[in-house]
This record gives C-alpha cells, structure tokens and sequence, in this order.
C-alpha cells in the first residue's frame, strides 16, 4: 500500500474548544463491526505497573482495543510506549515482581484471564515517596497461572521478541518444538500413531514406487511419492520421514530402502505400547477436560468450583495409575514411538518456516544457530499449535528481506485456514500497510489512535501519528526531507499531566496540560484522543 501524501491538520483557530461541562455523545468502541466476525480478544482498561525503587512506573495506563476472528491488528508506536508490554499483560507473562497488572479486564471468548485479579495482591503507598508496597497472595496467583494454562498455547500464541531467552538451551530443537505439539495437539498425534498401517498391502507397492522415483531424483515427484506412502500407511509424519530418507541416501537405492524399512518399523507398535499410548490418550482428554472447565470459572466466575473438583480429582487418580510405567527402561521404551512421531511432526513444522535443512536444524541446539534460523523456530513454535490468536511481538526483526515476506505470507495463510487473530506488534509501517487490517498507535502506555489502516495511512489525526508518518521515507518523492519529533519518550514514572504527548506536540494548547483527553470517534471506525477533535465519546 502506497503511503498517502504529507497529512495535515486543520488549523487550531478554526477549532473550538471542548465546551466544560458539556455531555459527551456516546459512540461504541472500535465503532459499528459490520464484518459480522466474533470478538475473540477484549481487552478493556489494561493497567500495568511496574513497582521500583525509584518509584511506580505507570508502563499502561488504560489501553483498549478489540481484535475480531482473522483480523490483523497492529500496534505501532517509538520504543517504551507500552506495545510489548501489552502483549505480555495479555498473556500474564509480566515478570512478577516488579511488574504487576493492576487492573483492567482481558476478555478471550468472554472469558477474564484476569480472574479474581483484585485478591491476588494488595497495594500500600509508602508515605513521602513516590514508591508503593505490594503484598502478594502467592496462593491465588498460583490458582490464577493454572487457569492461564488452558488459554497459552491453543488459545492465545506468542512469539517473542528474543527468541535466544524464550528457548532452553540443552534441549534439541525437535524435543522443545515437539513439546508444543504434544501438549496441544497430544490427541492428534496418538490418534495417528494408533491409526497408522504399515503392514496394509498397498505400503509395499508404495515404497517401490518412491524407490523407483529417487532414481530419477525429481524432487517434485519424489515428495508426491511419498505423500501417496504416507496415505497407503495412513499417518501423514512419514511422507516427510520417506522424503528425506530416500533424498539423502541418494544414488544408494538399497541404503535408502534399508532407511524406509527403519521408518516403516517404527510403525509397528508392541502391546505395551499400545496400552501406555491409549493411557495417554485418556490422560490427555482428561486434561482438556480440565482446561475447558478453567475457561468457564473465567467466564461465569467462582460458580463452578464444585463442578471442577471432580475432573481435578480424577485427573490426579488417573496419573497415580500410572506410575508403573515411570520406571526407567519400561518409559523410555513405550514412549520411543511418541518421541520419533514428535520429531518428524517438528521437521514438518520446520519446513512451514521454509528452513532448507529442518532435519539438521531440528536435531541441533539453540546456540548452533543464527538469529534469524532462532527467530524461524520461534514462529514454528507459536503456529504448530494452530491458535485462535497469535501475539506476534516483532517477529521479524531479526530476518532479511526475502524471508520477511515468506513469514508474513505464512501468518496470512494460518488466518486464512484457521481464522487465527493476530495482534502484529512492530516498529516497521510498511509491515502494518501490507498485513494488517486496524492499527493502534500507541504513546507512553496509553492508544492514542485506533482505525482501520488505509483510512490512518491516508488521513492520520493524531499529530503523533502525522510524526510517524512524515518520518520515513517516500519512494515517490525522494526529494522529501524527513521529518522527526521532537524531544523524546516521558519518565513513565511522573508523567506528563493531561495529554502525555503534549510536551512534543505543536498544536498544544493549554487545556492538553490538564486534561486527558478522551477516545472519540471520528467515523467509519476511526478514533482518537486528542482535544483537536469533538466527535462522540468512546465507552467501553
């Protein structure tokens, strides 16, 4: 999308000043939906602070925002408003202590992930100085993070920003990515497993037909051989297994048939395998039956206490049953098949990120790798799960071009085949013009402008958001000289009073220094606060 011409701003004097007194009109938030798609994130008032010793910094400060079913939201603003402190509020991942959510509410489904917030701690001023004591209730914190739970992974995704300190780094690659697949999609892969036919008379016939291609060594034609293998066997993991098996034991054709038959006999599961597999499997069901209760205590409350401590209960005896097989030698034996599914289905997720060699990548270690090969397994992290949303905190940043749009163009179609919402946090415009479809300009913790994007790229309001704009380049006028703003980001810790932004904005006027202005909306969905503008007021 082509970036519009230098925005302007109707002259103070032909502007009238907010009236004192005055009853505001009332618009709803975000403006009238007339896409007909389910809010699938709410978030209402978010307020987070971080307590130091230097004193509370204020980092949000009453931030809303709605992102609807396959919409991409974006979340712009210079480095310390607040976005990636956004992301982490959402999902609770706020290092505790300092930081804390205060108070706000995140609606999932309609479900509060911050459930009985205000029990969790309690807050006291320190008399003469800027700092506040906050006494923790670590029980009903616990009680809190295993309700968030059933909402990380499935539910709500992230990518992070520093992929290098969100992995371990003396676990494989495969073991770490496998992790995520199993604990969401555990049914999936033992169903598979139980499902799987190697000993179906169309297999061999199969394998004879993917040998017989790797003599050619058409690539195209060696994957669609080994697409029809793994239909004939009935378990999709081992068209990715028989491809790189037969590719890399190329020119050696009994070699690369000594590899099928390893694959094929990892197929061919024992009893006891069965029995631990079909265990698990109940296991499993049994904790999303669990984690589907947690989601209705958040939505309805604490009315369905009694009614969870049932599955808790059974959940606990059904894990005491198993105790057997924990003894080392039987374990690591019945789990052998889990382990080798696990790593093929991580190759496959691998390849989604277009790494060239996911094999190799997948056996090796974090620090083997690059920043941007870390950043590519990060993603495949956060999409294996297939999420209803997806926090994407720059997840780009540390990749080149050329992969830049691949990974984009990955999001895009995850959305596309799921309905996945994405909240796409990023420095970068030209990102937010080509993926997103709102955006929210975000400025020392507080969204000082929400609209869709082609109506913010066109006519930006906001005089930070006309700063951001006229700050990069234009293709089409590079005799254009770039513009900055002056001054820089506010110590959150004593904020500016009234407008935040008003120590930097040139249509200042006295009533910015003293009062906050409120979310008004503009029309055709497009909000801001700032006293330039008079539309009706946004409630939530």
């Amino acid at each position: 999308m082509a970036l519009a011409a230098t925005p302007t701003v109707v002259p103070m004097e032909e502007r009238e000043l907010p009236k004192a007194g005055a009853a505001p009109v009332v618009a709803p938030v975000d403006g009238e939906d007339h896409t007909g798609r389910d809010v699938v994130l709410d978030v209402r008032k978010l307020v987070t602070y971080f307590y130091t010793y230097d004193g509370v910094v204020r980092a949000l400060d009453g931030v809303s925002f709605k992102v609807r079913q396959g919409e991409t939201l974006g979340l712009v603003g210079e480095t310390g408003c607040g976005k990636s402190v956004t992301a982490f509020s959402i999902t609770r991942l706020i290092p505790d202590p300092p930081g804390r959510v205060v108070s706000g509410k995140v609606l999932y489904r309609g479900a509060d992930l911050l459930w009985e917030l205000d029990r969790e701690a309690k807050f006291k001023p320190v008399k003469g100085t800027n700092r506040v004591k906050v006494s923790r209730r670590f029980r009903r914190i616990k009680a809190a993070m295993e309700r968030m739970m059933s909402v990380r992974g499935r539910g709500i995704s992230m990518i992070f920003q520093e992929p290098m300190q969100a992995m371990n780094p003396v676990f494989p690659i495969w073991d770490q990515l496998g992790e995520a697949i199993y604990l969401h999609r555990g049914v999936e892969v033992i169903d598979g497993l139980l499902s799987a036919t190697p000993h179906d008379p169309s297999v061999a016939p199969a394998v004879d037909a993917l040998l017989d291609v790797g003599r050619s060594a058409d690539r195209t034609q060696l994957r669609e051989a080994a697409q029809a293998l793994a239909r004939a066997a009935h378990l999709p993991s081992l068209e990715t297994e028989a491809f790189y098996a037969v590719r890399d034991s190329l020119p050696d054709i009994e070699l690369a048939r000594t590899h099928l038959n390893k694959a094929l006999k990892r197929l061919k599961l024992s009893g006891l395998q069965r029995a631990y597999l079909r265990r698990e499997r109940r296991r499993i069901e049994l904790s999303n039956k669990l984690r589907d209760t947690y989601l209705e205590e958040m939505r309805l409350g604490r009315h369905l206490l009694t009614a969870r401590a049932p599955i808790r209960s059974a959940n606990l005896s059904n894990q005491a049953r198993r105790w057997p097989l924990r003894l080392w030698g039987i374990r690591r034996h019945v789990d052998k098949p889990v382990k080798e599914e696990l790593l093929w289905r991580s190759v496959t997720e691998l390849e989604g990120v277009r790494i060239a060699n996911p094999v190799q990548v997948a056996k090796g270690f974090p620090h083997e790798l690059s920043g941007g090969m870390l950043q590519r397994v990060m993603i495949a992290m956060a999409l294996a799960p297939q999420p209803s949303i997806l926090l994407a905190d720059e997840p780009t940043t540390a990749l080149d071009v050329t992969i830049q749009a691949q990974i984009l163009e990955l999001m895009n179609e995850l959305k596309r085949k799921v309905g996945t919402a994405i909240v796409l946090i990023t420095h970068d415009l030209a990102v937010i013009a080509e993926v997103a479809d709102r955006v929210c300009v975000m400025y020392a913790g507080q969204i000082v402008e929400n609209a869709p994007v082609r109506s913010l790229f066109q006519t930006p309001l906001h005089p930070y958001a006309q700063g951001l704009l006229v700050s990069i380049p234009r293709i089409d006028r590079p005799e254009k000289k770039l513009e900055s703003i002056p001054g820089s980001v506010p110590n959150l810790i004593f904020p500016p009073a009234g407008c935040r932004f008003h120590p930097r904005c040139p249509y200042a006027m006295p009533v910015c220094r003293e009062v906050r202005p409120p979310m008004t909306d503009e029309g055709n969905g497009h909000q801001v606060a700032c006293h330039l503008y008079h539309g009706p007021t946004v409630t939530e």
